[in-house]
This record gives structure tokens, sequence and C-alpha cells, in this order.
């Protein structure tokens, strides 16, 4: 069994050698001999992506490294500096609750497409980047959640609501419209299940979505109703309309497999979020900005492959 103080030391020596094998066991480490205490989980610094930032100035002690998005107008976004959004809210309250100061919590840019290669090699340590529990996510990774749930959508410009909205005011016939789609999107593939016929064109980011509709190269934005939202927000309501259409989304905090303790450690933190209040105040900050009514399907709870 380790003792905590040399855990401790030999974690910040392995700084910048982000291994999972290594993270993994030194977590277990962790919990074993000092539960309850400030979890060494990795001492990150820079990791080739453009947006990597502590909470507040240069990070001391042990730190944990949190991917979210940096693209996702008041679900998370990078702007002026630092990370803003309902993600980065609950990031910093679930790591708070581990027992980390902000300075402690380094944020890196994940996108759809290479969050789980940055779970997996150690980069992140978790990822809170509106990422959907699906039958496919859970097989891959281990989440906590759900924190927030809403539906699936498209985002069109307001002079082509009519051409994508059926009598109900959802999402109709996509026809032969071309729908933009962020590349390792899940939400999409409840959307295309929806809409076999439709032709999904796939971006790196939804910054390059946004720009193809509005100039005319696609027709519209497939994603869930938050992420949709804040982009219409960010973008000019006057200029993009959200629909609402079949198949309900909820985000979870993802973890590399075999880590069950600590999706069991950040589901507690979800739950003691949600009794304390801070939760709802998170939502309507969200609220207010998007227009946009979330909600909570479920309490939070572990979800974690069979084999573990």
């Amino acid at each position: 069994m380790h003792h905590w103080s040399s855990f401790a030391n030999r974690s910040m020596l392995r700084a910048r050698r982000p291994m999972r094998r290594g993270f993994r066991s030194r977590l277990m480490a962790g919990f074993a001999a000092a539960f309850g205490m400030i979890l060494p989980l990795s001492g990150l610094a820079g990791c080739g992506q453009i947006q990597v930032t502590t909470v507040s100035g240069a990070p001391e002690g042990p730190t944990i490294a949190i991917g979210v998005a940096a693209d996702e107008p008041s679900v998370g976004a990078w702007h002026d500096g630092t990370y803003q959004g309902f993600d980065i809210t609950i990031a910093k309250y679930v790591a708070a609750k581990l027992g980390y100061a902000n300075k402690q919590i380094v944020f890196k840019q994940v996108r759809p497409e290479n969050r789980r290669s940055m779970l997996d090699n150690g980069q992140v340590d978790m990822v809170v980047a509106s990422w959907p529990i699906t039958d496919g996510s859970s097989a891959i990774v281990d989440f906590a959640g759900p924190y927030l749930t809403t539906s699936v959508g498209l985002l069109v410009r307001s002079d082509e609501r009519g051409r994508f909205t059926n009598d109900a005011g959802s999402v109709g016939d996509v026809g032969d419209g071309t729908v933009c789609a962020v590349k390792g999107d899940e939400t999409v593939g409840i959307f295309r299940g929806n809409h076999p016929q439709a032709r999904i064109q796939e971006r790196s980011s939804y910054a390059q979505c946004v720009t193809a509709v509005q100039v005319g190269s696609a027709d519209a934005i497939a994603s869930d109703m938050a992420v949709l939202s804040g982009l219409q927000a960010a973008n000019g309501p006057q200029y993009m309309d959200v629909i609402a259409d079949k198949g309900e989304v909820s985000y979870g905090i993802a973890v590399s497999q075999g880590i069950s303790q600590l999706a069991q450690k950040i589901a507690e933190a979800l739950e003691d979020m949600v009794e304390d209040g801070s939760w709802t105040a998170a939502k309507d900050t969200f609220t207010s900005q998007t227009k946009l009514t979330v909600s909570l399907n479920g309490d939070p709870k572990a979800i974690v492959s069979d084999a573990e």
C-alpha cells in the first residue's frame, strides 16, 4: 500500500508522462490510501491544444485535467481567455467536490472526434463536454450522470424555418436539404434515425457548421437543443432558428473505463449539486442566455462497464 505523501510526490514527478495505465493505478492507490482526501489525478501541462488554461493563474500542486468544448456557446466555450458555460460550471463544482481548488483545474479543449482518445491516452482525466449517454458511448467510456437532458434538434436560417418544420412545429421532412454535423457527435445518429434520407455533411467543429449555414453550403445543423440554442443566441436569434426533433439526449461526465470509483464519486458530486441548488442556479443561467429550458431526467449515477 502506498503511503499518501510518497504517492503524491511520485504523481507530481511523473506529471509529464500521462499514461492511462499509470493514471489508473495511481488513482486506485489514492482511493485505498486516502479516501476523501485530494486525489492527485494528474499534473499535466499543455498537450498541444491551443485552448489550455487553469481556472485561476498558474496551476499549483496536484492538478486535474478536464476536457471541455471550446465552440459551444453557453454550454462550453472559449471566450476572452477563459472557458465559460453550463458544462464549465458543472466541471468546477465536481472538481471542488473531489478536493481541487480552482487553481488546480486545467481545462483542455476536446472535440467529439477526439474526446475518447484524449481520455484513453491520459491527456485528460474526465470529459465534461455535452457528451450524450448512449448505448454506443457507454460501451467505450464510463459515465456519471445525467447532468442535463434535452432533445435532438436542427438549427436553420430564419428564412428557412418553414421548409424544415411540420404542422406540429417540430422538424418535418428534411427532403434534399444538406445537414451539417460535427464529426463524432452521437446525437447525429439519433437524427439520422429520424431522417434517413437526410444528406449529412460532417465538419470538425460547430463554428465550421455555422459558417456553412451562413454562406449557404449547408441548410441546417443537427445536434442537441442545448448546443444549438447556444449557437443561435451567439450568432443572432433574429437570423437563426432552432427546431426540436424526436429523441432525448442526456449528458454525462465521461472517464476511462476501469475507474468505476471515480465515476461513483463524480455521480455523488452531481447529486450534491442538485440537492444544494447549485444545479438549478446553473440551469437558470443557461436558460436566461439561450431561452431554452432543460431538465434532469433521473438521479445522477455511475454508468460503468459490466466487466468492472
